[in-house]
């Protein structure tokens, strides 16, 4: 049976992906209309390369819904560029992929965007702590006394307060390798540097800037060439040896939690 077509709504981790790459600009070739303002007014509209709805602009019948909101069919424009790109005989799907291409490219690197951002965003950053991991306990079916999660709860803020010490591009890129990362033969989560590099965009040399940064505050390490020699990079955990990401990745997915809510977020009181 066909799916019967229904507009979604970009999901969270879509929505933070095309504002971190949009430069705060509209995609519209030379212009500059702003995407959020300084009041953090959204001044743009959330744009779909082939439509959602049937009878809209480029629709695909051959998408499914979430092919329609993923990030790949959607881009930040400015209200009047929104409705030129309407004409469609102009604007063909080509023609706004090619546009979507080439704004992107020039806001992917993620450490330009740190190296010239002249505030210090970790100082404001939050973090809701955990309290006591009793539904982590409860999920993940520990069944741990509460001598025990006090141990693993001071671990967790500890951690918790080192990742605040990230550029919040920098937790975005981690959360990434987190989410990607693979155990294999129990040798504790890691991610091949090439697929790193083609996930978020970035250079190489400016990748391994933003590496560089993740390994001084001790997130992620050297890790073993994989099976085809390439580069590998070891993602860390808690000091103590507990596989806490890995537990993590498992709690999140058992829950329907968004991995990135916690550590780009830094909502760690999800755990209780």
């Amino acid at each position: 049976m066909a799916e019967v077509v229904k507009r979604l709504e970009p999901t969270k981790e879509i929505l933070r992906e095309l504002f971190l790459k949009s430069g705060n600009e509209c995609a519209f070739p030379g212009c500059n209309h702003k995407i959020i303002s300084s009041n953090g007014v959204f001044l743009a509209q959330i744009c779909h390369i082939e439509a959602a709805n049937e009878g809209g602009q480029r629709f695909n019948e051959n998408q499914t819904n979430e092919e329609r909101r993923a990030f790949n069919n959607l881009l930040l424009m400015c209200h009047a560029h929104h409705k030129i790109t309407d004409d469609t005989e102009q604007y063909p799907t080509e023609r706004l992929n090619d546009i979507k291409d080439q704004h992107e490219a020039k806001f992917t690197d993620i450490v330009s965007t740190i190296q010239n951002s002249f505030k210090d965003h970790t100082a404001v950053s939050k973090i809701r702590p955990p309290k006591s991991l009793s539904q982590f306990n409860q999920v993940l079916g520990w069944n741990h006394n509460v001598e025990e999660l006090n141990e693993m709860l001071e671990e967790v803020c500890e951690y918790s307060e080192n990742l605040k010490n990230l550029p919040i591009q920098a937790r975005q890129v981690f959360y990434l390798m987190v989410k990607r990362a693979i155990d294999e033969n129990m040798n504790g989560l890691h991610i091949s540097e090439h697929e790193i590099k083609l996930v978020t965009g970035a250079h190489h040399i400016q990748l391994t800037e933003v590496i560089q940064v993740l390994d001084k505050y001790g997130f992620i390490g050297e890790g073993s060439p994989d099976d085809m020699n390439l580069p590998t990079i070891q993602i860390r955990d808690i000091g103590s040896g507990w596989p806490f990401l890995k537990d993590l990745k498992d709690f999140c997915e058992a829950t329907k939690t968004s991995l990135d809510e916690i550590l780009v977020d830094l909502n760690f009181g999800l755990l209780d």
